[in-house]
């Protein structure tokens, strides 16, 4: 009897430890917001300007701290997508801006991240370049010509869609691989016979005398360039990423409220004259927040990367849209 009790208080004794080992455990779950870190990738595109404005004024850092926020704020510039998808890969980078294409091929990939916003989109934001005395005068010209791109871009789809437009594919022209800084030599060298690419480098090419316009996306591309996150980091932090939405529409609102005074401080930065600088920025939309339509043309962009093998996966959208930081349309 006495041992059958033995057995018995022992084996209570082990569950009740197990209850409070579980206990424990709960109690060492971190608390929401706790972060003392955010870090931001952003890239020299004029569509992203506001990011720069907000880094400028030191907005983001003022409102975490009068949430009550001690956190080093840390912004980190890349040439374009891909750098900085790798950079998000091994998790240097919290929230960020890039094109709709590196943002889903970063998804495909693995990499827990969601979409939380729009940073800009405009049809006339990315063009297809031609030599000054090219013989292309339109888009089917392009049939069997090299076509310099940032390969896994927002240009490799938005150059899709021009050719679909016309009735072309991807497979009636050659596209060659170059870095963004390489784009304008290659087109006066003749290492290609056009370029596809976003502003500014679309509009300083054209500036710069080196290249002449061949077609735009209106009536046929949307321009979607995205807020990201990483998943883990919007989970955790949910205050903490809804503060940096919110300072960055006040840095938008900044920005449209004065075109003139922006272009001139950031004629210098880009080379580009100040006019130009004006109707890029008149040509763009900033929406922030998502709605029902950017999630289609994603969902395009999506469907097109993966019918074209460009990602092995595919990626469903919506599973990857976080609309708690916009109002869904």
């Amino acid at each position: 009897m006495k041992k059958a009790l033995s057995v018995i208080l022992s084996f209570t004794m082990v569950l009740a430890m197990a209850g409070c080992g579980k206990t424990d455990t709960a109690k060492e779950e971190v608390p929401l917001n706790s972060t003392d870190h955010l870090n931001i990738a952003k890239q020299l595109v004029l569509g992203y300007t506001p990011l720069y404005i907000m880094e400028e004024k030191g907005w983001l850092e003022e409102a975490l701290s009068e949430a009550g926020y001690d956190i080093k704020v840390t912004y980190t510039e890349f040439e374009s997508g891909p750098p900085e998808n790798e950079a998000f890969a091994v998790g240097a980078q919290d929230l960020g801006v890039m094109g709709n294409v590196p943002a889903i091929s970063g998804i495909a990939a693995g990499q827990k991240r969601d979409i939380i916003g729009i940073a800009y989109n405009g049809e006339r934001t990315l063009g297809i370049v031609v030599q000054n005395e090219s013989d292309i005068t339109d888009v089917t010209g392009l049939k069997g010509k090299k076509i310099g791109i940032v390969i896994g871009s927002i240009a490799q789809d938005f150059l899709n869609a021009v050719l679909v437009d016309k009735g072309m594919a991807m497979e009636d022209v050659e596209l060659i691989n170059l870095g963004v800084s390489e784009l304008e030599t290659a087109l006066v060298t003749g290492q290609v016979d056009a370029v596809a690419m976003w502003n500014p480098t679309m509009l300083k090419i054209c500036a710069d005398g080196a290249g002449v316009l061949l077609a735009d996306g209106t009536g046929v591309y949307a321009g979607e360039n995205v807020i990201v996150a990483n998943q883990e980091y919007t989970t955790q932090n949910p205050e903490i990423v809804k503060i940096f939405m919110e300072q960055y529409q006040r840095a938008v609102e900044e920005l449209k409220s004065d075109f003139p005074g922006y272009a001139k401080e950031y004629s210098s930065v880009t080379g580009l004259p100040e006019e130009l600088l004006i109707q890029t920025w008149e040509n763009s939309n900033f929406p922030v927040g998502l709605t029902a339509k950017d999630q289609s043309e994603l969902e395009n962009t999506a469907k097109f990367l993966y019918e074209q093998k460009l990602i092995n996966t595919e990626v469903n959208i919506e599973d990857y849209l976080d609309f708690s930081f916009s109002e869904k349309e």
